[in-house]
């Protein structure tokens, strides 16, 4: 398949990998800078922790919506203009979110932020991998990966930092002259090639029943714990609608001919195994981002660069094995790589041991150990994942599987927080029932003391309890990848893509026709 060749009068590289890789980095800092300061948020909201949790939740739901939509919005308006879009679209949900003190228009501000930074991971691979020659493709997917990781690792610990310094809303008010910046540079180094004229109607029905029904599921998780559940009539009436709607999205994409998602790639083995550990992977690792500073903050004492500091070893991991990945998947073998990931991830989440005496230097190993795991993640998953699968179906199942992939973090940060807070309670009830006699009269001031002591211990206690759960879980994903998944053979066949970056290469330069084939 050719690959596009630069245009003889194309805008000079220089400012297209500057601005595009800085608004791309600004987006990924974004999403993960508030790991670390839930409390900050909450209390500047005036709200609890978990709710302040929402703005981290609300930004991956429309994370995952604008990956979803950018290949119609880039065929019906041209790079330039999706990229000016997706840059306006995010600065004006960082300066909303700068301003207000509501948690709903912070909510709102969040998304805006999702939904542009969405656009601009699929846009911001498909405009590197255009304008450079094939033979440094895997150099500028290595640039391409660590301008979206990087930031992602160390946002938390600078969002820590600004949190504790100047305020939390200082993340915003760096981030808003950068975007500016992003977006002049980029709009210099995008040509502006003309449209397709050919772009199939947009699918509106599809994407309004998907977008209520995620909603619905994310009120269904954000609200379900606050309300019991299945005792309370609301959650009951909006875990019907987002049944229901997701189903009727599920039956509407089966026959519109031109879907924002197809699931017909869910009757190969490793498309559905692959991507469900995937997904396993991608939602621990989020899930353990935001517990961890969460619990180091109001459990332990630190503050909230200190919490998030937590996750800086995960870096040092990360980065230099996702950079070292292509070398690396034909050293080892796709089917190795990712059970060696998730031996890691079981490793991990194995050797660490919390405590109300933990330091930070007691999680320094665990967390190095996962960021290695994190950084064997996506490549060998991914691949298999698309195995078998013909390079003119490629673009939908990539869409697909990365859709489902991000909204899975929402999964994992629910599931773990729910099972967190309430073994957390069972815990602290028992404590209190076994160290209070029932002729104990302390006073007032003592005994709320104590209570706060019981209730950080019982904490604790669930989630070192959560963390060898996670380790369990992880050893029997390692024996899935092995046994189960099927060796990628196709990946190596005449008519599939023989790499990483050849997939990424066919992904970008498919012709119009076959970026929404007909079911």
């Amino acid at each position: 398949m050719q690959v596009d060749q630069p245009h003889p009068n194309s805008p000079p590289l220089i400012p297209l990998f500057v601005g595009v890789g800085l608004a791309l980095a600004i987006g990924s800092f974004e999403g993960a800078s508030v790991l670390g300061i839930l409390p900050y948020i909450g209390g500047s909201l005036s709200t609890s922790s978990d709710h302040a949790l929402w703005t981290l939740t609300y930004f991956i739901v429309h994370w995952s919506l604008g990956i979803t939509v950018m290949p119609w919005c880039m065929r019906r308006w041209g790079a330039r203009k999706l990229f000016e879009l997706s840059v306006i679209l995010t600065l004006l949900g960082t300066l909303l979110g700068a301003e207000t003190g509501n948690l709903w228009i912070m909510l709102i501000a969040r998304a805006m932020q999702g939904f542009g930074a969405g656009l601009l991971v699929p846009l911001s691979q498909h405009l590197f991998l255009q304008r450079s020659p094939k033979a440094r493709h895997g150099l500028v997917t290595i640039i391409w990966s660590n301008a979206m990781l990087i930031p992602f690792f160390v946002g938390p610990a600078i969002g820590g930092y600004l949190a504790t310094t100047s305020g939390w809303r200082g993340i915003f008010w760096v981030c808003a002259p950068l975007l500016l910046l992003a977006g002049w540079l980029g709009r210099k180094g995008i040509d502006a090639r003309p449209t397709d004229q050919n772009t199939p109607p947009f699918d509106y029905i599809g994407f309004g029943l998907l977008y209520a029904g995620l909603l619905c599921l994310q009120m269904v998780m954000d609200q379900g714990q606050d309300d019991g559940w299945w005792h309370a009539h609301l959650i009951d009436w909006l875990s019907l609608a987002a049944t229901s709607l997701l189903l009727a999205f599920a039956w509407w994409e089966h026959r519109y001919p031109y879907p924002l998602l197809s699931f017909r790639f869910f009757r190969q083995r490793n498309y559905t195994l692959g991507l469900l550990l995937l997904c396993l992977g991608w939602s621990l690792f989020m899930a353990w981002a935001a517990l961890l500073p969460l619990w180091a903050e109001s459990d332990l004492g630190y503050n909230g660069f200190w919490g998030s500091a937590l996750l800086l070893p995960i870096a040092l991991g990360a980065v230099p094995v996702a950079s070292a990945m292509d070398r690396l998947r034909g050293l080892i073998g796709l089917r190795r790589l990712a059970t060696l990931c998730f031996l890691l991830f079981a490793t991990g989440y194995g050797i660490a041991y919390v405590s109300p005496a933990t330091g930070l230097a007691d999680l320094f190993l665990p967390m190095l150990i996962e960021g290695l795991g994190v950084g064997m993640l996506f490549v060998p998953l991914t691949l298999i994942v698309l195995s078998g699968i013909g390079p003119q179906d490629i673009p939908t199942a990539a869409t697909t599987s990365n859709f489902i992939r991000v909204f899975s973090a929402n999964v994992g940060v629910t599931l773990l927080s729910v099972y967190w807070i309430r073994q957390s309670d069972v815990a602290a009830a028992a404590l209190r029932a076994d160290a209070i006699p029932g002729n104990f009269s302390p006073s007032a001031q003592s005994l709320a003391g104590l209570y706060r002591m019981m209730e950080a211990e019982a904490q604790t206690l669930s989630l070192d309890n959560l963390l060898k759960l996670s380790s369990w879980v992880c050893l029997a994903s390692a024996a899935l990848a092995y046994f189960v998944l099927k060796p990628p053979a196709a990946v190596a066949a005449p008519h599939g893509p023989r790499g990483f970056v050849q997939e990424q290469e066919m992904e970008s330069t498919l012709p119009p026709a076959s970026k929404n084939p007909a079911n």
